[in-house]
């Protein structure tokens, strides 16, 4: 397998500014066999942006699917993606599907059951835990023991704010009031089998701050070797409304104390992450850019107090997490093994986005069901 056959599935921002103009370039890796949105309008955009043929876009999924000629799928369309996984691997192709994907345990056990049946891969679109200061980090944090204490902040603009500044600018055509019905539909009938009666106070927040950025969060502190088991407290403010942020304190099974700090504010000058692990003799520093810049550098600054005295080391990863994780879905679509985060990881992090949502139900008083009822 010379080139891999892709269907790029989604036409929105990460398409638009991520992914395709990486695609595109590296044609010694993929061939775009087929775009796939059921918003028309923007497939047509970007098969003019990118030079995709009009023979090769679809607004059908199972049109796409039935015209063949695909070793593997792009999902990068918003919301869960479960049925599109599904779908895919039944057709024996390999996935590889932006974050997130799914809201819910029983959505798991479907795509579980498909790749057993299937014997295809999955890799799950966690870009950070692909990014090399983020594994350079972790190779020193291997030998030193468990930390005292992780802290990770997100400072979060509108995505307005974001795609201002991205590489390849996004004006896409907006979804028809008839798609954007449906999508909406659609959500709250997922939303409400995840969360139940709780579904009203919290489903956007649940969808897009929880399992839409914070759970990047949950997949850097996973490649640094710290998994949440508990959640002792959340604060979520100013509570439904378009500016909500949230503070988590929560903590490992061996102790180690964990605190997540989300802050949704629309006019920062630009988005901000970064993340401190602090040990008892040492710390590590990781300080992400946008996402939205695919070469913006990612800095490690480590710290350590050695017999010899104060030791400080800087380290500064310029190949994109982006690229490097679609190089790596690549190898696991011709090697047939795993890379990157299957869906043991996407388990995990549905878990503790639960168990948070959970814990925000619990100090507001609200009720709550569907799977938050089981955690």
């Amino acid at each position: 397998m010379e080139k891999i056959r892709i269907a790029v599935i989604g036409a929105g921002a990460v398409t638009s500014t991520v992914h395709l103009p990486i695609v595109t370039r590296r044609t010694d890796l993929f061939h775009i066999s087929a775009l796939f949105d059921l918003n028309e309008k923007a497939v047509a955009s970007l098969g003019e942006r990118f030079a995709i043929s009009s023979a090769k876009q679809f607004s059908s999924a199972d049109a796409m699917f039935a015209a063949g000629n695909l070793d593997a799928v792009l999902l990068l369309n918003s919301g869960s993606h479960a049925d599109l996984v599904v779908h895919a691997l039944s057709e024996g192709l390999d996935v590889f599907c932006e974050k997130p994907l799914v809201y819910t345990h029983r959505e798991i056990a479907e795509i579980k059951a498909a790749l057993l049946h299937s014997g295809k891969k999955l890799m799950v679109g966690y870009m950070k835990t692909h990014d090399h200061a983020v594994r350079q980090a972790a190779k020193l944090i291997a030998s030193e023991g468990k930390p005292r204490t992780v802290d990770a902040l997100v400072l979060h603009p509108s995505g307005e704010s974001q795609l201002a500044t991205s590489e390849v600018s996004l004006n896409q055509p907006a979804p028809s009031q008839e798609l954007r019905t449906k999508f909406a539909t659609m959500d709250t009938a997922i939303v409400e089998e995840a969360l139940g009666a709780f579904a009203p106070h919290i489903g956007s927040f649940y969808t897009n701050v929880l399992c839409g950025s914070l759970i990047h969060e949950l997949s850097v502190l996973r490649a640094l070797g710290l998994e949440i088991t508990k959640v002792d407290f959340v604060d979520r403010w100013p509570a439904n409304t378009s500016t909500e942020s949230i503070i988590v304190l929560a903590r490992t099974a061996d102790d180690v104390r964990i605190t997540l700090r989300w802050l949704y504010i629309e006019n920062y000058p630009e988005y901000q992450e970064e993340v401190m692990w602090v040990g008892e003799h040492s710390s590590h520093h990781i300080q992400f850019g946008s996402p939205y810049f695919l070469r913006y550098p990612t800095k490690l600054t480590s710290i350590t107090n050695t017999a010899g005295g104060l030791q400080k080391a800087e380290y500064t990863s310029y190949k994109g997490a982006f690229e490097t994780e679609l190089e790596e879905f690549a190898d696991m679509v011709k090697t047939s093994t795993q890379r990157g985060n299957d869906i043991s990881a996407a388990e995990s992090d549905l878990r503790v986005l639960q168990l948070i949502a959970k814990k925000i139900a619990e100090i507001e008083g609200l009720d709550f069901g569907g799977d938050l009822a089981r955690q």
